[in-house]
């Protein structure tokens, strides 16, 4: 009887960037999508006055870290999904506030299904001053790994920047009064730490950061 090998045994795991998707509504509409992309949803919603936004991640989706900020109500929260394929054209619920949103989808598409997902413990500080400096810390690591981080200016329209950080892009949304501007590195080999830092950009200021890989 001949041998007969499963082509995918063997096969290189690797990520790469597939497309985005951003919103300044409480709703996101998936972009298209095939069987085992990645979508990290990075949500940030103020409110008028007290009580912070409610918590909110769509469907299907794991939460990654929730972070709020006193005196300028406003919450930020990080979650992720690994798409079956078929959630192209939906509509995906997140935060919603009343003064102002903003969402962004990155959608990461791997070379061979996903077994398995690793998380690090997301760092977060929410503050009315320049956050402090974080260490991504993925070296040692298994690749695929995609460090991710996020800088949020909660009342104003202007897109915040870092100040620190290794990425092959970033990606931003602003909205009325909240704005965010995405990093993402992608290490298809040899995970390396990072540290990535922002501003001071008034009026309210967050920053989230770790890595995610995949088996």
């Amino acid at each position: 009887m001949p041998l007969i090998l499963n082509p995918y045994a063997f096969a290189s795991r690797s990520l790469a960037f597939q497309t985005s998707a951003d919103s300044d509504q409480s709703t996101i509409t998936c972009p298209t999508v095939a069987a085992n992309d990645i979508g990290v949803l990075f949500d940030t919603a103020t409110n008028l006055t007290t009580p912070f936004p409610s918590n909110a991640i769509p469907s299907g989706f794991t939460q990654l870290q929730t972070s709020t900020l006193s005196g300028f109500v406003y919450r930020t929260t990080l979650s992720y999904k690994v798409f079956s394929g078929s959630e192209g054209g939906t509509s995906l619920s997140g935060l919603s506030g009343t003064s102002s949103m903003a969402k962004l989808l990155l959608v990461l598409r791997p070379t061979v299904a996903v077994v398995g997902v690793g998380v690090s413990t997301f760092l977060q500080e929410t503050t009315q001053s320049a956050p402090s400096s974080q260490l991504i810390g993925a070296s040692g690591q298994a690749a695929p790994l995609v460090r991710l981080a996020v800088c949020i200016n909660g009342a104003a329209a202007t897109v915040p920047s870092f100040t620190s950080g290794t990425f092959d892009a970033t990606l931003t949304r602003a909205g009325v009064d909240s704005a965010m501007r995405v990093g993402y590195a992608i290490q298809n080999a040899s995970p390396s730490d990072d540290t990535v830092a922002s501003g001071d950009n008034g009026n309210g200021n967050g920053l989230m950061s770790g890595w995610m890989n995949f088996t």
